[in-house]
């Protein structure tokens, strides 16, 4: 037998794969677990109520919340005995059934926090218990327990949402935000003041590759003001707000880390390749695994859901659709103001959907961005003075990315296709972009080119001009692409904040962006300027 020969490029893919397991792994077995709060309460007449809430991320959370709805039913109910108090980690299919929306065989009350079945010999006893226990808390609207008869669908939205965001935190929200934009601001300040001390290590030089578009060489390193703005903010929240919302802050800012460092040394060595950096984002998944939980829990897409019950798969699936959302976000980040405009108005409807379901923490954690973001574009549009560069793409990537995932994991009335319709652009340009390379034109997906979509509006553009030498015309052209996009991420942004409960209209609306996309391309590249 002859031995097969195994040089590197056959080693590399196996490493990588084998890296690539060990990272889930460690997420799996190093994050912290989801408990559930579960009390069982033995009733006067034959009735027992069985309180079940969503999970919380620590055990200590979990047995204090526990704790509490013992004391109160001790309070409401002197005859009522409690026989089971316990927080397990994994529910049981029969379980995860109370705590969805499907119908189940026995009364149930909906709570801003849970779930309470009703269970008797006597099932119009039981029935009573439950209208009673609505009736009983019906002047509370923030605690009113909406009872529902058996195998009746039961809702998730409506009075058992928690509340909004009050007046206080929508205020402390906007002080995080100019805070942020200062931070950013300066930080481009100090690298447009002293470009000169840099420029050796921080330009990005003109005509280099199909994809530049400006007009003199140009700072790329404006990753470093949005991320000094996001530690400002952190360092605030830490010395100021002494709870869950900055810890939880501190932990998502330490996990984009990876993200932000392998594209922010590409911005200064112009030597770090496109799968290192995508591997480090893949990292700060993981981190963000282990630190804050972040695992996507379904799609509401038959047959993935079943195999996202596996944690495994769950935390494989996260890890990769954080990477793409990130290796998105950089590939539309061609001209002024474009990847980082697109990310104003996705965040700013991710804050709005915080503030619909009582979010604080990621509320904070979107209109953060936001102020860094705006702050960043004093200096970015229209005068083109810094880039945000691949460590700022990578890292705004992995920031939205994120708390997508946080935002469907931690509230089941929140639609997973809510973000991703917010996303759909740049997600569908990647897909686009894949297949018209290795599909339509036979060559590696990697491959610079001048064909995405703001590629193809800018030469549509140029196609009447004279001037496009000019650098004051090469500057002006650039500043048109980026409304286009913001155009098409309007399209977006406005049905998901309307619709972020309604998976099927999401979905609609996902198509006909795509649809569109399409159509738009088609058009725009008739009768675009040769390549």
């Amino acid at each position: 037998m002859i031995a097969p020969n195994l040089n590197k490029k056959t080693y590399t893919p196996i490493a990588a794969v084998v890296l690539f397991i060990a990272v889930i792994g460690a997420a799996h077995f190093l994050r912290d677990h989801v408990y559930y709060p579960h009390v069982v309460v033995e009733a006067q007449e034959n009735v027992k109520l069985e309180f079940l809430q969503h999970g919380l991320f620590r055990n200590e959370a979990c047995q204090a919340a526990v704790t509490t709805i013992a004391d109160a039913i001790r309070v409401t109910c002197p005859t009522c005995r409690v026989t089971l108090r316990q927080c397990p980690g994994r529910l049981e299919p029969a379980y995860e059934k109370l705590l969805s929306e499907e119908p189940i065989e026995m009364p149930s009350s909906r709570l801003p926090q849970g779930v309470v079945t009703y269970l008797s010999d006597d099932k119009a006893l039981a029935l009573a218990a439950c209208r009673e226990t609505e009736r009983l808390t019906g002047s509370d609207r923030g605690s009113r327990a909406t009872c529902y008869p058996p195998n009746m669908r039961r809702p998730l939205s409506g009075s058992s949402r928690p509340p909004r965001i009050e007046i206080w935190q929508a205020i402390a929200g906007l002080f995080v935000l100019l805070l942020t934009g200062f931070a950013s601001t300066f930080t481009g300040y100090l690298i447009v003041r002293y470009e000169a001390l840099h420029a050796n290590w921080s330009h990005d030089p003109v005509e280099v590759g199909p994809q530049k578009f400006h007009a003199s060489p140009t700072p790329r390193i404006g990753g470093l003001g949005v991320m000094a703005g996001l530690f400002v903010c952190g360092a605030a929240l830490l010395a100021i707000e002494q709870g869950a919302s900055g810890d939880q802050f501190g932990y998502l800012l330490f996990a984009s880390l990876p993200a932000f460092l392998g594209g922010i040394t590409e911005d200064v060595t112009k030597n770090v390749g496109v799968s290192i950096r995508l591997a480090l984002t893949m990292l700060a998944a993981a981190c963000g695994v282990w630190l804050l939980g972040a695992v996507i829990p379904r799609l509401d897409v038959p047959g993935i859901d079943t195999l996202l019950r596996w944690t495994p798969f769950a935390i494989a699936f996260t890890i990769f659709a954080v990477g793409g959302v990130a290796n998105a976000i950089n590939i539309i980040d061609g001209y002024n103001g474009l990847a980082a405009g697109h990310a104003v108005i996705v965040l700013a409807a991710m804050a709005f959907v915080s503030a619909q379901v009582g979010d604080s923490f990621l509320f904070t954690a979107a209109l953060a961005m936001v102020g860094a973001l705006l702050g960043f574009l004093v200096w970015n549009y229209p005068r083109g003075k810094i880039f945000l560069g691949d460590g700022g793409a990578y890292l705004l990537g992995f920031w939205m990315a994120e708390l997508s995932v946080l935002l469907v994991a931690r509230h089941p009335e929140v639609s997973p296709w809510f973000p991703m319709l917010l996303l759909v652009y740049p997600i569908f340009e990647t897909l686009f972009s894949i297949y018209r390379r290795k599909v339509i034109q036979g060559v590696s997906p990697g491959q610079p080119d001048r064909s995405h979509m703001h590629q193809v509006i800018y030469l549509r553009l140029t196609r009447a001009r004279a001037d496009v030498s000019d650098p004051a015309s090469i500057i002006r052209l650039n500043n048109m692409v980026a409304p286009f996009s913001w155009l098409m991420t309007l399209c977006c942004a406005i049905p998901a904040m309307v619709l972020w409960k309604e998976t099927r209209w999401l979905v609609t609306a996902s198509t006909i962006f795509c649809l569109g996309y399409l159509l738009l391309y088609r058009q725009f590249s008739r009768s675009r300027a040769p390549v």
